[in-house]
């Protein structure tokens, strides 16, 4: 199953999870009515038939207005994303600059494995008050996405156990995981609510009950009242347990299927393996002491209760089948691991101890040059499918690009990176020109938006920022997503109007500022509510056809003109002309030996609206585009890496991320399994 054919499979579950919902309401607001219909037959005057239309009519609106309100208002309450369910669990917003060594550990990791993935670095929230083992991810989608971790899972875990269970829950964020468990809690509060109210209404009469009146009438009212809140009651829980029911089993298979890329992401299974077996052995556990453990459970890395429901309710399989998933020589013996992995941790300690010195001159070299191709920075071989098969599907040789990129970073532009203030500058500064006249309109622009001490700082990072390359100023935008989102809505609505005005100012628009302003601020808009998620509403490539071929007409023209966001018909080759005719007749316009398709004229304007209305298709159609585009770029077997960082920072603001640097893994890939082969 590929990155697109999860999120349909995601999408289907989804509608599987509504016909259910509403089986399941039809059935309550039917046993309910038969209740009420005796309950007012037997205390009412004389006979009456058991089907009223009227009575049947006023029970279904009801019941429906009471469980369609307080799904929506869980709905409405839940747009907040995943800041808001972190802040329901009692999480804290990790610093970016805290000097806590866990939480600093912490967020290398999530940095690591972001950056690897292709995707915006989410906030991290801990759980101070949680001693338990556990994490969970949570959000709309990646540009909203945040990450929580349980204190004990800081304290307890090693770093390669903790990366596990982060890839864990990186698998839930890309696979879109994540919309499904918020929508999940709405239907849990909704089918609930009924149960409360006749609860609710139980209570009432019990602690009124010595006032009411001897009378037979008096009596009978009360009876048929009582009959209708144990109706309430007794068929809400049926609903809740029904609605259950369904979270149950919808999450037990994806923990399963989330463990197993996780050691795809990681290619070392005693990570996430290690890590749960450390659950198993913990006094703790996975335990979450939250009183929302309840409603937010499935969105967790493992079981929130030390006592395991019953099967039906279980949201996460039993810890000893899910350990041997990963490692199947696991006997059941928890405490003969923790043994293990103390003599394994004091052998790792001697080996660090002997090898200092080889590291030291190992972080001395350019680490960039030993671990990418040798022409990175100019063209290379690259097979559109095998790049259209990275979206969403990130390996270990991604993770350790993540951290060579990061540390390559200047320690400067690391530690601005990580801090809001100066993250703004180091956005500031990717946008500065080379040309100095410009360069001084966006400083006067910067000095009256942003003030003299934002200018200065940025005279400070900008010798460092121009000299990065290519390769490392996309994730390094990526990475300044998680510290922009501590800025007050305040101080984020004029760091974008900055944002715009800095990429205005010439009026020109270069291919890596198109880049920054719609993927920075694409992301952050999401977080800070500027907009919305969007909602599929294109399933076909008729309805956005010319979106399409505008956003192929970019393509080609960026294989021309480079870094420069212009559109030059006449520049195209026949070659070029050719590639666009292939991509056309690839997402399904036409056969490319007969077509007589030209390129397309356009603005950048129209760029940024092309986007946001391809946002709204669906996956199956976001993949016939993104393979259009990549069999565009790689018409004459070759790739160049401007070509590659425009093809993924446009299919990540679709939300179908492509790990860092996917042509450069792919680049290598032959030399590995030459290799694997010979072996």
């Amino acid at each position: 199953m590929d990155f697109f054919e999860a999120q349909e499979l995601r999408r289907k579950k989804t509608k599987w999870l509504v016909l259910l919902y509403a089986a399941a309401i039809v059935g309550i607001i039917v046993s309910i009515y038969i209740v009420v219909a005796i309950a007012l037959g037997s205390y009412g005057e004389g006979e009456a038939p058991l089907f009223q239309p009227w009575l049947f009519a006023a029970v279904a609106g009801f019941n429906l207005l009471v469980i369609g309100a307080a799904s929506l208002f869980k709905l409405v309450e839940m747009r907040g994303g995943g800041a808001h369910i972190a802040a329901q669990m009692g999480g804290t917003l990790v610093a970016p600059t805290t000097t806590d060594m866990g939480e600093r550990r912490l967020l290398n990791v999530v940095e690591e494995m972001a950056l690897a993935a292709g995707v915006s670095v989410p906030p991290v929230y801990i759980l101070n008050g949680e001693p338990g083992i556990n994490a969970f991810a949570a959000g709309y989608s990646p540009a909203d996405a945040v990450i929580g971790v349980n204190r004990g899972t800081v304290d307890q875990l090693n770093r390669d156990e903790l990366q596990g269970v982060i890839a864990h829950e990186f698998s839930h964020v890309l696979n879109g995981d994540m919309r499904l468990n918020i929508r999940l809690i709405s239907v849990l509060f909704g089918l609930q609510m009924l149960s409360m109210i006749g609860y609710f209404l139980l209570r009432s009469m019990g602690s009124g009950g010595h006032r009411r009146s001897s009378g037979d009438k008096d009596k009978g009212g009360a009876g048929a009242i009582l009959a209708i809140a144990l109706a309430l009651f007794v068929f809400g829980a049926i609903g809740k347990f029904f609605a259950q029911l369904i979270k149950a089993s919808v999450s037990r298979q994806r923990e399963y299927l989330a463990d197993a890329s996780a050691v795809q992401f990681t290619r070392y299974p005693d990570g996430i393996g290690g890590a749960l077996k450390v659950i198993g052995a913990s006094a703790t556990g996975s335990k979450v002491v939250s009183h929302e453990a309840d409603e937010l459970s499935h969105m967790f890395f493992a079981s929130c209760f030390s006592n395991s429901f019953a099967s039906f309710f279980a949201t996460h399989p039993p810890l000893v089948p899910r350990i041997q998933k990963v490692d199947q020589d696991f006997d059941g013996d928890f405490q003969g691991y923790i043994k293990t992995r103390q003599r394994m941790a004091q052998a790792r300690a001697e080996r660090k101890r002997r090898e200092s010195q080889q590291r030291k001159k190992l972080d001395q070299m350019n680490p960039i040059g030993g671990l990418f191709p040798a022409d990175i920075a100019g063209r290379f071989s690259i097979d559109p499918a095998i790049l259209l098969a990275a979206i969403g599907e990130p390996e270990s040789q991604d993770v350790t690009r993540s951290r060579v990129i990061m540390k390559s970073l200047p320690i400067c532009v690391r530690d601005a990176a990580r801090d809001p203030y100066s993250a703004r500058c180091v956005a500031f500064a990717m946008l500065a020109s080379d040309a100095s006249e410009l360069r001084k309109q966006q400083l006067d622009l910067l000095s009256k938006n942003e003030g003299a001490a934002t200018v200065d700082s940025l005279l400070k990072l900008l010798p460092e920022i121009s000299q990065l390359p290519l390769v490392a100023r996309l994730p390094l935008m990526e990475l300044i997503q998680g510290s922009l989102a501590a800025l007050s809505p305040q101080q984020y609505k004029r760091f974008r109007n900055t944002v715009q005005g800095l990429v205005q100012l010439d009026n020109k628009t270069s291919l890596f500022e198109f880049v920054v302003r719609h993927h920075l601020l694409m992301h952050l808009d999401r977080r800070f509510n500027v907009s919305q998620p969007p909602r599929v509403r294109y399933k076909h490539p008729v309805r956005v056809k010319q979106e399409i071929e505008l956003m192929l007409s970019a393509f080609a023209s960026a294989s021309v003109t480079g870094n420069q966001m212009e559109h030059k018909v006449e520049l195209a080759s026949d070659s070029v002309l050719m590639a666009y005719r292939v991509a056309m007749q690839v997402v399904g316009f036409g056969d490319a030996a007969q077509s007589k398709a030209e390129l397309q004229s356009w603005e950048v304007e129209q760029l940024e609206s092309c986007m946001l209305k391809l946002h709204c298709a669906s996956p199956t159609l976001k993949k016939q585009f993104l393979h259009a585009a990549a069999a565009l770029i790689t018409f004459d077997h070759e790739i160049t890496i401007a070509e590659a960082e425009f093809f993924r920072a446009v299919a990540e603001s679709l939300d179908c991320p492509v790990p860092m640097l996917a042509a450069g893994r792919i680049a290598e890939t032959p030399k590995e399994a030459s290799s694997e082969s010979a072996s």
